[in-house]
């Protein structure tokens, strides 16, 4: 049957009424639009919309892994495109004072009453659509997900009519963190001073709360028989760490001022702003430093003397953790016994067996082969390259009779010595050891309950 028969056989007889013959029409479109969406649309299109349409769309076991990374593609992107469409939408309604025809002062009071934005969501976008507004080349980058709303709004002081395109294709793309450093090579500021300054004492913090306090109040209109039918109050006790009350957090997270934190700042083209909170002893020690070396920097820079210090810092953890640097040992031969000892059962295990007995010499080949930085490559063939929390790892674990050579151990990152051992032994079970070893008062850190362990 074609679509003219499909049409004729279900067009109305001309006894019913119009709003019967407009409903069917809109029926068979909306059909229609969704047979098309579902035939061409990607799989990630299509899995996302199934969630949206389910109640119960948390629940994502039924999916497979490669189902659940198109799927959450498809989340991703739909995100960007509202992300788009919001702006749009916020900027338009500015423009035709929509919100103040719906007795709100402000777009902002009107993002945060009638749309129910947070203070933050609602500043981060109204600026966000007032930017795009000026220059529309940025809606389609922000649906597209090429420039993100954190990197968009790095623009907004130094974007202009004459520059516009250049800038937007510069950080197109880009981290916040890249985005910053391009923005800091196109814009120099010049070198902060070096300085140390007291800062202010930290606000006193507030006391626990108790039960009594935490709990509401009763009503004074209780009576005296009524008080009387109650139980005893228990006495007041502080709240244990991490538990609140069912309708707010804390006094004491709430009240506590955040604690000061380490910022890198790109400030020109190889050039960055580095600032952190130290102690008395640190900052002593920063002080004798620069006079020690005044005769090297006259102008008592901190720069070079951190740099130094580092340069020394970096060396002698290399030479600790990885052998690098450190001077071949001989070796040395004892002298054979003529009564040689029964073996005991330390020395009848498989070399390596214990993770602090992988060789220096060893350490030092692996890096050399690796560098440091994580080795683990992912099924799309990126490294991982990771430099932090880098540990050593048998490819073959000790546990199943792997050795300690250069060719069985590798260098990864915690998190994915964590996945090779779980890989190894089964998640379950690494899962018991790490919490039996918690439970010891041990370290909680997976390499240092199985084989793969950032020693060996």
């Amino acid at each position: 049957m074609n679509a003219c028969e499909e049409q004729h056989l279900l067009r109305p007889c001309e006894t019913e009424s119009d709003d019967r013959v407009e409903d069917d029409e809109k029926r068979r479109s909306a059909r229609a639009s969704r047979a098309a969406c579902s035939c061409g649309a990607p799989k990630s299109m299509r899995y996302a919309d199934q969630m949206t349409l389910r109640g119960d769309f948390w629940k994502l076991d039924h999916l497979s892994d490669r189902e659940l990374i198109e799927s959450l593609g498809g989340v991703l992107q739909t995100q960007h495109q509202t992300l788009g469409e919001l702006v749009a939408h916020l900027g338009e309604v500015e423009e035709r004072r929509l919100h103040l025809e719906a007795a709100h002062p402000s777009l902002f009071d009107y993002c945060i009453s009638r749309l129910h934005m947070s203070e933050d969501e609602a500043c981060r976008r109204i600026e966000l659509a007032r930017l795009a507004r000026r220059f529309p080349a940025l809606f389609p980058l922000i649906a597209a997900g090429e420039l993100t709303l954190s990197v968009a709004l790095l623009l907004k002081p130094v974007i202009t009519p004459e520059n516009n395109f250049e800038l937007i294709a510069a950080v197109r793309g880009k981290t916040i963190r890249q985005a910053r450093e391009t923005l800091a090579a196109l814009f120099p500021s010049p070198d902060v001073p070096p300085r140390i300054r007291k800062l202010p004492e930290p606000l006193p913090r507030a006391p626990a709360p108790t039960i009594e306090t935490a709990l509401p109040v009763a009503p004074s209109s209780q009576t005296e028989s009524t008080r009387k039918a109650l139980p005893p109050a228990a006495p007041a006790r502080p709240l244990a760490t991490g538990e609140a009350t069912t309708q707010h957090q804390t006094p004491e997270l709430l009240l506590t001022p955040p604690s000061p934190r380490s910022r890198i700042e790109p400030i020109a083209a190889q050039r960055y702003k580095v600032q952190f909170t130290a102690d008395a002893s640190l900052k002593e020690k920063l002080e004798i430093a620069r006079d020690l070396l005044r005769h090297s920097y006259p102008d008592g820079d901190l720069a070079p003397i951190v740099s130094r210090a580092l340069d020394l810092l970096i060396t002698d953890l290399k030479r600790a953790r990885f052998g690098v640097g450190a001077r071949p040992k001989a070796a040395h031969r004892r002298p054979a016994r003529a009564n040689p000892a029964p073996a005991t059962a330390a020395a009848t295990e498989p070399a390596g067996s214990n993770d602090s007995h992988v060789s220096r010499a060893t350490r030092r080949a692996v890096v050399d082969r690796d560098g440091l930085a994580c080795t683990w490559i992912g099924d799309n063939g990126k490294r991982c390259g990771a430099r932090a929390w880098l540990e050593l790892d048998h490819q073959h674990p000790r546990g199943k009779g792997g050795d300690s050579e250069p060719a069985n151990i590798r260098i990864l990152c915690h998190a994915h010595n964590q996945l090779a051992a779980e890989r190894a032994y089964g998640r379950e079970h690494m899962a018991r050891a790490r919490a039996a070893r918690r439970k010891k008062g041990g370290r909680s850190r997976s390499s240092s309950i199985h084989a793969n362990s950032p020693d060996g």
